[in-house]
């Protein structure tokens, strides 16, 4: 019998406190056996990820691939918006519950790792349990804890763009930035490109603010974001790079700071997506529905995405991605063993989930979803670039535990400080390394 359930994040938090995975093999039972996957591939499995809608259709039509391959198994399916499945995870990992297959992504990996709630799935890739043969080494990097041990497999990657209005670039008389552009080549073509844009229009918009921005300005420049879980790039570092934004919005190229406050959070209703603004950093993967939405606002006009701006160490890209853990209290590591390594490797699943959480981080379903003549051509144009980012083997980023809470929300304020208080960028440099090494050495 099959059970397949995508239940509601308030109901789970409650059930799942009580409920365990059944069946197959427990390490909790014997340390030492089940702790490679090895054995019979059978009874129950707990599988958790995030998203709704279309995101559960594809993840099902996974499941059923796999316990149609494995008729002696069954899977329970849990489901939530990324919010609260993340605050259902932290429960369930305090009370020891979480599900045997959890989806994770990696810069919230640590948060758990740290907790000692995941297992090392080393020896499940050195027994043969999980093939990873076909995820490049930088990709599977970014499934490791800060001791280097590997404790999720990715599955699907995420990577920021420049969004870039390519109608209006034209208009401008500009075209689009060059092949391997860096961030002063990217100053100076939006420079170019605002006198010929319409009234209201700017060439970027207010970036200095973005982490992810900044991200691609450390990597780019061969500075490390974290180290030894304190801050790994410098000083300097970032009073340049807010030094850059705010010569490019002190010049007129981007909306003034009160009007990006009111920008939508929604990343397909940005202003890009509008055609409010010529380019922004959104991810790779909402091109397609930011594209839509341009369509409903400004009809005839496209939207392309291009690698972030580079630096003297090479790609400013760095992946974000999301793959499957085993925790400690997985009582049937064979069967979720075997439903990572399905998931990550099998061809038909691959193409049921046709990348439905970023581009699919195994090289050979890669190709053949690029190859296939049915795929539509904005998620061609997203897979393609993925590609090429990848090809330039890209940093991989180990985020310490509260990441997003210590580092994203102080890099917001801090630049907020500057434009709507007119803080200095070194001081405002100086009391974010200083706020945010302190969380970091107590978390």
């Amino acid at each position: 019998m099959f059970i397949k359930k995508a239940l509601a994040a308030g109901s789970v938090a409650l059930a799942l406190v009580a409920t365990g995975c059944a069946g197959g093999t427990s390490i909790g039972d014997n340390p030492n056996e089940g702790a490679d996957g090895t054995g019979e591939v059978a009874g129950n499995i707990r599988v958790a990820w995030w998203g709704s809608g279309p995101r559960n259709e594809v993840t099902n039509a996974v499941i059923d691939l796999f316990t149609s391959a494995h008729p002696g198994t069954t899977v329970e399916g849990e489901s939530a918006d990324f919010q609260a499945y993340i605050e259902r995870l932290n429960v369930q990992a305090s009370s020891g519950n979480l599900p045997c297959a959890t989806q994770l992504q990696g810069r919230q990996l640590n948060d758990y790792t740290t907790k000692n709630v995941l297992l090392d799935l080393q020896p499940m890739v050195d027994a043969g349990t999980i093939d990873v043969s076909q995820i490049p080494p930088e990709v599977l990097d970014t499934g490791r804890g800060l001791d280097g041990k590997l404790y999720m497999i990715p599955y699907g990657a995420a990577y920021d763009a420049m969004t870039v209005n390519r109608t209006l670039a034209e208009q401008a008389g500009v075209g689009l930035p060059p092949d391997g552009y860096d961030w002063e080549a990217f100053a100076e073509w939006a420079g170019r490109a605002q006198p010929g844009l319409p009234e209201g229009v700017p060439a970027v918009n207010l970036g200095g603010g973005l982490p992810n921005n900044f991200i691609a300005y450390v990597a780019g420049r061969g500075e490390s974001l974290f180290a030894d879980r304190q801050l790994g790039f410098s000083e300097d570092l970032l009073v340049e790079y807010w030094d850059m934004w705010e010569r490019i919005r002190t010049a007129g190229l981007t909306p003034t700071p009160e009007v990006n406050a009111e920008e939508p959070d929604q990343t397909e209703q940005r202003f890009v997506a509008q055609g409010k603004v010529l380019a922004d950093n959104l991810p790779g993967n909402a091109l397609t529905p930011a594209q839509k939405t341009l369509d409903g606002t400004q009809p005839g006009q496209q939207l392309v995405t291009l690698p972030l701006p580079s630096g003297p160490a090479g790609s400013g890209n760095v992946l974000f991605t999301s793959g499957f853990a085993i925790p400690t209290t997985c009582d049937n590591i064979p069967a979720a063993a075997a439903f990572v390594d399905f998931f990550v490797n099998d061809d038909a699943g691959a193409k049921a989930f046709l990348s439905a959480n970023g581009a699919v981080t195994n090289s050979r379903h890669l190709q053949q979803q690029l190859d296939d003549p049915a795929l539509p051509a904005l998620k061609r144009a997203e897979l393609d670039l993925y590609q090429r980012i990848v090809a330039q083997e890209p940093v991989s980023v180990v985020y310490p535990p509260g990441y997003q809470a210590s580092f994203e929300n102080a890099f917001v304020r801090a630049y907020e400080s500057i434009v709507f208080a007119g803080t200095p960028p070194r001081e405002a440099a100086q009391a974010f390394i200083t706020e945010v090494n302190t969380v970091l050495a107590t978390t």
